[in-house]
């Protein structure tokens, strides 16, 4: 495989690190409980259920805290205020509601329902709760909610962690039950479940991951990474190391500064910590066609109170995909060490990311046209066929790693800073199509791509908690800093020009392979973001009205360079202030309203080269969002049925003269309804809808007004299902509905594409062991009935084929 020297290697070095790790001894030294008891904290949990108030008494304490998921946990604890131990909190806020606590060792808390018939929960406890156990963990992280597959709260950037209950926008967090279950290897596997989130690219094949989210485009190069930006790999984000991926819909310039890569969401992903259990798990994958591999999972605590962690994660696996005659091989290998300490908190990671992909299918863009003559798009190819030349290749090579660090100077009050990078080599040698006509004819155009990425961020602020007569407040001050230098080797040319050919997807005509000479890549662009933000969130009545108020000011300084000759050809500076107000009102513990009203601002797009103007970087550009909704926690189902209105500066592709262009702006307006937990104990659902009204507004001379944008359906729907039969204990049966409206190809709306709808079907059986934990098969079949469709890369009009049907099967052994 072209570009992979040297994977064989790091994959055996990194196997033997985490296999030292695995041996490593699991015994660790537990204070005694007293002296865990002995210390005090100070508390303002205002009234709310016991799992979001046990949400709380982690975050301060960092102490772990298993209970069962069952309607007590929705019941309505007590308020927890003043200076206490963590037991008094524990026994303060449990107080009448029938339940009970014990510590098990110094840092783990059990709550359980004496009534209930005995179980033996960790620690042989009578009365305790054994099925369907909640584990919140000492890293801090809002428990799961009923069913497991996402959270009851998050990070929302310089505001910290928020219960989805207290957030003023739709959100949801997905958790490692989730991507452990459904075989996630990328973030894209992973918003395949949310019906307000499409996968632009075929998921997993090789190229950069692109989303558009409620009708928005948001690139791979916008997912933060422990709320920071410009640490996760560049193109394709796997989820090797990955705790949770969090998730929040419309733009966020308050909550992580200025996006890199589209506003139409910010995505977090959560870095895997040490839990207090010692672990090591094994997991054996097969994917279709012969693709082989495997991920090592290792966490150990260290310290008399396991104050210092370290997990460490190795997955790789190589050979044949579904698509004829392509192979890849990926290698991951992350590392995370953590201290938890009584008043100062430190975290370091380190990945290494290697994806190889040989004969990756491109883009091709629809044939121009005028609105009188207008052929129709071709009918999309069977999904496993590949119509590049054999020779295509793409490879990705990321480096990253952030450290972070939280200082509790004062009762309510934390100062943290945390700053991290990515370096990343791409060599890709591919053909990208264009002029595709209805017979399936097109152009074929070779492209050499040699660039260099290096990004940088940090973050720096305080966060802290005060009262002033009844209201309460919250605030927060940050600053924030990404650079972002990108270098890229111009195309050969001359004797080395590389070939442009007639082909056709069905029955491509296939070139030989070219000669491309020694490149050296140069300076292209450098940009820089920097940002100040504050905000106070102001609350009385024990929090059940929440006004939450911020400001970010941000400053963008591109500057652009000539490939051939190193001479800055432009130069730009800008500034915006972008406001963020939430509101969340709760007339009943389980039931939030909310309004909010946030902006988002962007660095201008990079203009493809299969344009005239290819390599133009486009001005910066802003997006507004009101939104409106309801959440109510029934218990174990958790609903959001949300209004919002966005509207984004746009750039049209006018196929007539291939040029794109900044060009007017576009308005979405939509409903979204979201459901995730238990329908009953053996069922449980994730799901939900979005209708979507976009249209093209204030365009050069009213070209485009009130034409929807290139690939912006009109509706998107997902419903998931997960169903443990009767008839067989242990076994776990899945299903899910992918639906996506039709969308225009082209900026004139003429050039349709058909609606499609995919299934995605799974299983898992966990096999018993007497005296050892269960061994877990489970398998996975996506887009079972191979539907071919296209979709498009919002605005450019390019268009992508469909993922392969695509079977997985892996066992997970737990030692």
């Amino acid at each position: 495989m072209k570009g992979s020297t040297g994977a064989g290697t790091k994959a055996q070095w990194l196997a033997s690190t985490f296999l030292a790790l695995a041996t490593a001894g699991t015994a660790t030294m537990a204070p005694a409980v007293a002296q865990a008891q002995a210390q005090t904290f100070s508390f303002n949990i205002p009234q709310k259920s016991i799992r979001a108030a046990m949400n709380d008494i982690v975050r301060v304490t960092g102490i772990d805290v298993v209970f069962a998921e069952t309607p007590a946990a929705s019941r309505t604890g007590n308020a927890v205020r003043g200076s206490m131990t963590a037991g008094q909190a524990v026994e303060m806020l449990l107080a009448g509601s029938g339940l009970t606590y014990r510590f098990s060792n110094a840092t783990t808390v059990q709550i359980y329902d004496p009534a209930a018939p005995r179980a033996g929960l960790a620690g042989g406890t009578d009365g305790a709760i054994a099925l369907d156990t909640v584990d919140v963990t000492g890293d801090r992280l809002p428990a799961p909610y009923a069913g497991g597959l996402i959270a009851t709260g998050g990070g929302l950037g310089v505001l910290g962690e928020r219960s989805v209950m207290d957030t003023p926008f739709t959100v949801t967090n997905y958790t490692s039950k989730l991507i452990q279950e459904q075989g996630a290897q990328s973030v894209a596997d992973v918003v395949r479940n949310d019906p307000a989130i499409r996968n632009v690219d075929p998921t997993n094949v090789g190229n950069a991951n692109y989303f558009l989210v409620r009708g928005v485009q948001v690139g791979n190069g916008a997912i933060a990474y422990q709320g920071l930006f410009g640490i996760a790999p560049n193109s394709q984000s796997t989820l090797a190391g990955i705790e949770r991926v969090e998730i929040l819909k419309g733009p966020g310039a308050f909550i992580g500064g200025i996006s890199p890569s589209g506003v139409g969401a910010v995505i977090n992903l959560v870095p895997k910590r040490a839990g207090d259990t010692p672990l090591t798990n094994l997991t054996t994958i097969y994917m279709s066609d012969a693709q082989f591999g495997g991920h090592l999972d290792v966490g150990r605590r260290f310290g008399a109170a396991n104050e210092l962690g370290v997990r460490a994660n190795l997955y790789y696996r190589d050979g044949d995909t579904p698509i004829a005659q392509q192979s890849q091989e990926l290698l991951n290998g992350t590392v995370g060490v953590d201290y938890r300490g009584e008043k100062f908190r430190w975290s370091l990671d380190f990945g290494h990311q290697v994806l190889n992909t040989d004969r990756m299918n491109n883009t091709v863009t629809p044939a121009a046209c005028n609105a009188a003559i207008c052929p129709p798009i071709a009918k999309a190819p069977a999904p496993t066929h590949a119509w590049v030349s054999p020779w295509n290749y793409s490879d990705f090579t990321d480096t990253y790693g952030l450290a972070t660090a939280e200082y509790d100077f004062a009762p309510n009050w934390t100062a943290y800073a945390k700053a991290g990078f990515d370096t990343t080599d791409w060599d890709q040698l591919v053909q990208a199509g264009t002029n595709l006509q209805t017979n399936g004819n097109f152009t074929a155009t070779t492209s050499r791509y040699l660039i260099d990425i290096s990004r940088r961020s940090g973050e720096t602020g305080v966060r802290g908690e005060f009262d002033t007569g009844p209201l309460n407040h919250k605030v927060t001050l940050a600053a924030n800093t990404y650079i972002f230098d990108r270098s890229q080797a111009n195309q050969p040319s001359g004797a080395f020009a590389l070939p442009v050919s007639a082909s056709n997807i069905y029955n491509p005509a296939f070139v030989a392979e070219p000669t491309v000479p020694f490149m050296v890549p140069a300076q292209q662009s450098s940009i820089t973001f920097t940002s100040y933000a504050v905000s106070d969130t102001l609350s009385v009545l024990d929090e059940r009205i929440q006004l939450t108020l911020g400001l970010r000011q941000q400053y963008v300084h591109v500057e652009n360079y000539s490939i051939a000759t190193g001479a800055q050809t432009s130069l730009n500076d800008s500034d915006a202030l972008t406001p963020m107000i939430g509101l969340v009102v709760k007339p009943w513990e389980n039931v939030s309203l909310y309004a909010s009203y946030a902006e988002g601002l962007t660095a201008g797009v990079v203009v493809p080269t299969t344009y005239a103007n290819g390599g133009e970087v486009l001005p910066p550009y802003v997006t507004k969002q009101y939104e409106a909704g309801v959440k109510v926690d029934w218990g174990k189902l958790l609903t959001t049925v949300s209004l919002f209105h966005t509207t984004q500066q746009s750039g049209i592709a006018n196929l007539a003269t291939n040029t794109f262009t900044a060009d007017g702006e576009t308005v979405y307006r939509g409903l979204e309804f979201d459901v995730a937990g238990e329908i009953r104990p053996d069922l449980r659902v994730l799901g939900g809808f979005v209708l979507l009204d976009a249209e093209n507004t204030r365009t050069a001379n009213g070209t485009y007004d009130g034409k929807t944008p290139t690939g912006t359906p009109d509706y998107t729907a997902n419903l998931g299902l997960e169903w443990d039969p009767f008839f067989l204990k242990n076994l776990t049966l899945t299903g899910r509905l992918n639906a996506t409206g039709a969308a225009w190809a082209n900026s004139i709306n003429n050039q349709k594409l058909p609606a499609w709808t995919t299934f995605d079907f799974g299983a898992r059986y966990a096999f018993e062991r007497e005296g050892g934990k269960p061994v877990i098969v489970q398998a996975n079949l996506i887009n079972a009935f191979n539907k071919g469709y296209w979709t498009v890369y919002p605005g450019f009009g390019l268009l992508y084929p469909s993922e392969a049907r695509t079977f997985q099967i892996s066992t997970t052994f737990q030692f």
